[in-house]
């Protein structure tokens, strides 16, 4: 389709040229056409959108100014992103967006006293379908974020807990026993922080239990607690250095 339109520019100017009399140098024409042609080369590819309108939030995603709010407010009026078209990185940033919304929503939910709680609740319901969309497209696209390419296939699971808020310091305890700590290079900013934050609970939890064991403790018992606590200790740091390269 591109094709034809430049060339049915060339043909403009060179009827215009013809028009003028021969006025109109082929240099000149070709230079007509040319100017014409460019921004038509520079447009996104529109055709390959399933909707017109995700072209602006595609530009919000790759200039990192997509935010909540306005995932919120799209959710409302259903106009959410299609999603097929968009790359990798683009499917990261819309999910990381969504993500926030639904925990602002819910958020809402349990601090609001009116009556119109049911609404907010549909809100976030709408948006945590679109995460579901959105997570699916892009395992279908073989993102490198998705579970099936994760360095640490267990790390799935782990980031699933972190979107569902179910994650908990047990789990983390178990895990820093198994040398099974979560990777984070696929986590989004949003799992990242969850982690984290579910990390130092763990972390806290075993100085007071080293505390509790006091002197009475077996020293193979102590020494499997103060082990958990280093590793964990050694993973919050090294998350924490995943947020600062990601931009967090």
């Amino acid at each position: 389709m591109l094709f034809k339109m430049i060339a049915a520019s060339l043909l403009v100017s060179s009827s215009e040229a013809l028009n003028l009399g021969g006025g109109m140098s082929r240099r000149a024409a070709l230079a007509k056409a040319a100017s014409v042609a460019a921004p038509l080369v520079a447009m996104p590819a529109f055709a390959e959108l399933q909707r017109a309108g995700d072209a602006e939030i595609y530009a919000r995603a790759d200039a990192g100014k997509l935010n909540a709010a306005r995932a919120i407010e799209r959710a409302k009026t259903g106009d959410l992103a299609n999603g097929a078209s968009a790359t990798c990185a683009e499917l990261d940033a819309l999910i990381e967006v969504d993500r926030e919304a639904i925990e602002f929503e819910n958020d809402k939910v349990d601090a609001r006293f009116g009556n119109d709680k049911n609404k907010v609740q549909a809100t976030s319901d709408k948006l945590q379908n679109q995460v579901d969309k959105l997570k699916k497209i892009r395992k279908e696209k073989g993102c490198s974020t998705a579970g099936t390419n994760l360095k640490q296939g267990s790390d799935f699971e782990v980031y699933k807990r972190a979107d569902e808020g179910v994650l908990n310091s047990a789990r983390v305890i178990e895990r820093a026993k198994a040398g099974k700590l979560v990777d984070g290079s696929g986590a989004s900013c949003s799992e990242l922080e969850k982690i984290i934050k579910v990390d130092k609970k763990a972390v806290q939890f075993e100085k007071d239990k080293l505390e509790a064991m006091g002197s009475k403790a077996d020293a193979k018992d102590k020494k499997t607690v103060d082990e958990a606590e280093k590793a964990i200790e050694a993973q919050i740091q090294k998350l924490a250095a995943l947020q600062k390269s990601k931009g967090c």
